[in-house]
């Protein structure tokens, strides 16, 4: 997406609608899903463009908003990975991921990321791959993000409970991940680096 209706861009924390720009932005959920209502013009939607001073963000020379974010794909000894569905846009399978804090390392937000959403605390994080994904749209108005994945092996398959992120947290082969409509950049890491991911 891009944002030049915010020219000059303005790092202030703000949320506008998608549909007509306004900062006039209110969330509610849903049947168990956040969603967006403009105060302006009255249309809802999945998600807003919000321009966050605390993560990293930038615009390209096309004007397309662009964020970093980071994830871990959680493997147990039987090769199978957590996955949850997400209640905020995209409304699809994930692995524990979120946005990089403005300064912070990508392998630092990674491990923030998968204690505050499955309270799983980081051990080592093996870097898997990192990509500029084009058409990964998420609930703040990005079409693209700039994406690292890590990996984490656990001795065990822990019962896990999601924060309020997410919902049914389930272990899967990649095989049977692929079975389910998963976010894009979780797709793309899967078709990608599947060899990676499985590698002892």
């Amino acid at each position: 997406m891009r944002i030049d209706f915010l020219q000059p861009y303005d790092d202030t924390y703000g949320e506008y609608c998608v549909h007509c720009h306004a900062a006039a932005v209110e969330w509610f959920t849903a049947d168990g899903r956040k969603k967006a209502v403009c105060r302006s013009c009255g249309k809802r939607a999945d998600r807003a463009v919000v321009i966050d001073p605390g993560i990293s963000w930038w615009t390209d020379e096309s004007g397309e908003y662009w964020h970093e974010s980071a994830g871990v794909f959680v493997r147990d000894p039987e090769r199978r990975f957590l996955f949850f569905r997400r209640r905020a846009f995209p409304f699809a399978m994930t692995v524990p991921a979120g946005h990089v804090d403005r300064g912070e390392a990508p392998e630092t937000a990674a491990g923030r990321e998968l204690m505050e959403e499955v309270g799983i605390r980081a051990g080592t994080l093996r870097p898997i791959a990192s990509a500029h994904l084009l058409g990964d749209a998420c609930r703040r108005g990005s079409d693209a993000h700039f994406w690292h994945a890590y990996l984490l092996d656990l001795p065990t398959a822990p019962e896990v409970t999601v924060n309020d992120e997410g919902e049914s947290p389930v272990w899967l082969s990649l095989d049977e991940a692929r079975t389910h409509r998963l976010t894009f950049a979780v797709a793309h890491m899967i078709e990608k680096h599947a060899d990676r991911l499985l590698a002892t």
